[in-house]
C-alpha cells in the first residue's frame, strides 16, 4: 500500500521539524551501534554460560546416574565450585545486559518515535498502524517461535525454581538435574535472542545511517524503512525483556540450585564421613564380643561339674577336689567379661552418639517424612522376651542367695546345690546374650555398609534411616549389655557364696583330721581315716548338704 495522496503537500508544510527528526534518527543510530556492541559481548558470554552449564548438567547427572557416597563431596564441590561460580557470574552478567538491552531498546524506540512526531498526523497514523506489521511480516519462523513462547519458558523456569524452593531428599537428584538441564536450554534461547536483537540492531543501523546521508528533505522519501526501523526497535524491546524475565529466572534458579543442593550434598557428604568414622568403634565392638564369648565359654569350662561335686550322694569328692583358685578363677573371668562387654557397649555408644548428632544436624529438606524410629526385627523381640523371662529368674537367683546368707547350714546347703546345679543354664544363658550383642554390632557394621554403598532414588530413604537404625541397634546392645551385666554380677555372688561355703566345710573337715592326729594329704587322709572318719565326714558334708 502506497503513501496517502497528500503525503507530499503534507511534508512541504513549514511547520514540519525535519531537523528534529534527523537529531532523533541519530540518536537511535547512536543507540543501535551500542546493541549491536553489546550483544555481541552477550553472545560470547551466552556461550561461555551454556558450555558452563552443560558441562554441570552433565557432570550432576553423571555423578547421580552412579551414586554412591563417595560423590556426595564430588556433587557439593561441583555445586560449589569454580565453574559453579563462574557461571553465577556469567548469568548475573547476561541479566545486566539485558537490563541494558531494554534501556537501549527504549532509547531507539522513543527516538524514532519523537521523530515520527515531527511528521503530520495523517502520515504519523499512518506509519503506527504500519510499523508493527511491517516487521512481522519479516520475522522468521524461529523468531516467531522464540517470541511466542518466552512466556511458557518462564513458567517452565518458575516451576523449576518452585522445585527447588521446596526440595526434598527424593526429589533432588531429579529436580537438581531438570533444574541445570533448564538453565543450559534457556540461556542457550537468551544467546540466540541475543543474536536476534543484534540482527535487528544491524539492520537499524544500516537503515538509520542511508537516512542521515540524506539531504533534510530527502528524508521522507524513506518513510518506509523508518517503518521498518520502528518495527525492529519495538521487537527488540520485546526481545530484550522477554530476556531480561528469562534471566532473571535464570539466576534466581541457578543461585537456588546451586545453594541448595550444595547445602543437601555437603551435609550427606559430612553424613558420610561419619558413618565411616564410627565403622571402627562398631568394628571393635565387635571384637570386644567376641572376647568375651570366648571367656564365657572359659568360664562355662571351669564351672562344668561343680555341682557334681555338691552331691550329697559323695560328699568326700568335695575333700579330694576342692581347689581355691578354682572358684577364684571363675570369679575373675566374669569380671573380665564383664570389663569386655563394657568396653563394647562403650564403643557402640560413641559410634551411636556421633551418628545421633549427625542426623539431627541434617537439614530438613532431608529428613521431612523419615521416620527415626525403626521396628524391631525378629531377633530383637525374640531377645526382648528372652530377657524379660530371665529378669523374674534372676530376681529369684539373687532372693536364693540371700537366704543363702541369713539361713542355717542345712538350708543353705539345699538352696545352694540347687542354684549350683542351675548355673551352666544361666551361662549358656548369658552366652546367647553376648551373641546377641555381637549380631547387634555385626547390624551396625551392615547399616554403615550400606550407607557407604551405592544410592539410587529407590534407596535414599532408606539409607538414611541406616543412621537411625545405627542408633537404634546401640540402644538395644546397651539394654542386653546391661542385662548380660547383672547375670554376671548374680552368677559372681553365687560363686563367692559358693567359695565361702565350702572353703568353711573344708576347714573344718581339714580340722577334725588333723585333730585325729591323722598327717598326709587330704587324699591319702580319707583313704586311711577308716570307717569312723568316713562316718563323720559324711554326716558333716550331709548335713550342710541338707542330705
Amino acid at each position: 500500500m502506497g503513501i496517502c495522496a497528500c503525503a507530499n503537500e503534507c511534508i512541504t508544510q513549514p511547520q514540519l521539524k525535519l531537523e528534529t527528526a534527523i537529531q532523533n534518527i541519530q540518536s537511535c543510530h547512536n543507540a543501535a551501534k551500542q546493541t549491536i556492541t553489546l550483544c555481541t559481548s552477550t553472545i560470547s558470554t551466552g556461550d561461555k554460560l551454556v558450555t558452563t552449564g552443560e558441562s554441570i548438567k552433565d557432570s550432576l547427572i553423571g555423578a547421580v546416574t552412579d551414586l554412591d557416597a563417595e560423590s556426595f563431596a564430588i556433587i557439593a564441590d561441583l555445586m560449589d565450585g569454580d565453574m559453579a561460580r563462574e557461571a553465577k557470574y556469567l548469568a548475573a552478567s547476561m541479566r545486566e545486559h539485558s537490563n541494558k538491552c531494554v534501556e537501549l531498546s527504549m532509547t531507539m524506540v522513543k527516538s524514532l518515535e519523537e521523530s515520527v512526531d515531527a511528521l503530520p498526523d495523517s502520515i504519523e497514523s499512518y506509519i503506527e498502524k504500519k510499523a508493527q506489521q511491517s516487521i512481522t511480516d519479516e520475522l522468521s519462523s524461529e523468531e516467531r517461535g522464540l517470541a511466542s513462547n518466552i512466556e511458557e519458558d518462564v513458567k517452565e523456569l518458575s516451576s523449576c525454581i518452585d522445585a527447588i524452593d521446596n526440595l526434598k531428599l527424593l526429589t533432588a537428584i531429579q529436580s537438581g538435574s531438570n533444574a541445570f538441564v533448564a538453565i543450559a536450554s534457556k540461556s542457550e534461547i537468551c544467546r540466540k535472542i541475543f543474536g536476534i536483537i543484534r540482527k535487528f540492531a544491524i539492520s537499524i543501523t544500516t537503515i538509520t545511517e542511508a537516512i542521515l546521508a540524506l539531504d533534510v528533505s530527502a528524508v521522507i522519501s524513506k518513510v518506509k524503512d523508518i517503518l521498518t526501523a520502528i518495527g525492529l526497535c519495538r521487537y527488540i524491546k520485546q526481545f530484550a525483556e522477554g530476556c531480561k524475565g528469562l534471566m532473571e529466572k535464570i539466576v534466581t534458579l541457578f543461585e537456588g540450585a546451586a545453594n541448595k543442593l550444595s547445602l543437601l550434598w555437603k551435609a550427606l557428604s559430612s553424613a558420610k564421613d561419619k558413618m565411616a568414622e564410627s565403622l571402627k568403634d562398631v568394628i571393635d565392638a565387635q571384637s570386644f564380643c567376641e572376647k568375651a564369648g570366648e571367656k564365657m565359654k572359659q568360664l562355662r569350662r571351669s564351672t562344668d561339674g561343680m555341682e557334681r561335686q555338691l552331691n550329697p550322694e559323695s560328699p568326700l569328692t568335695l575333700l579330694k577336689s576342692f581347689n581355691h583358685n578354682r572358684f577364684g578363677d571363675s570369679i575373675n573371668v566374669t569380671r573380665e567379661i564383664d570389663d569386655e562387654m563394657v568396653a563394647a557397649k562403650s564403643k557402640m555408644e560413641n559410634a551411636a552418639n556421633m551418628i545421633y548428632q549427625e542426623y539431627k544436624s541434617l537439614p530438613p529438606m532431608i529428613t521431612d517424612g523419615i521416620s527415626d524410629t525403626v521396628d524391631d526385627d525378629d531377633d530383637v523381640e525374640l531377645a526382648k522376651t528372652r530377657i524379660a523371662s530371665m529378669e523374674s529368674e534372676l530376681d529369684d537367683m539373687e532372693k536364693s542367695i540371700d537366704t543363702i546368707n541369713s539361713a542355717d547350714s542345712l538350708q543353705a546347703g539345699k538352696v545352694l546345690y540347687n542354684e549350683v546345679s542351675n548355673l551352666p543354664q544361666k551361662i549358656d544363658a548369658c552366652q546367647d546374650m553376648i551373641d546377641v550383642c555381637r549380631d547387634c554390632a555385626s547390624k551396625g557394621q551392615l547399616s554403615i555398609d550400606s550407607f557407604l554403598g551405592k544410592w539410587s532414588l529407590e534407596t535414599a530413604v532408606s539409607q538414611i534411616q541406616q543412621m537411625c537404625r545405627l542408633v537404634s541397634t546401640s540402644s538395644f546392645m546397651k539394654e542386653v549389655v546391661q542385662h548380660i551385666q547383672r547375670i554376671l554380677l548374680v552368677m559372681s555372688r553365687l560363686l563367692q557364696e559358693l567359695k565361702k561355703r565350702v572353703k568353711s566345710v573344708a576347714n573344718q573337715a581339714q580340722q577334725f583330721l588333723s585333730e585325729s592326729g591323722v598327717e598326709s594329704k587330704v587324699e591319702s587322709i580319707i583313704d586311711s581315716a577308716g570307717d569312723a572318719v568316713a562316718h563323720k565326714l559324711d554326716s558333716m558334708m550331709g548335713k550342710f548338704l541338707g542330705k
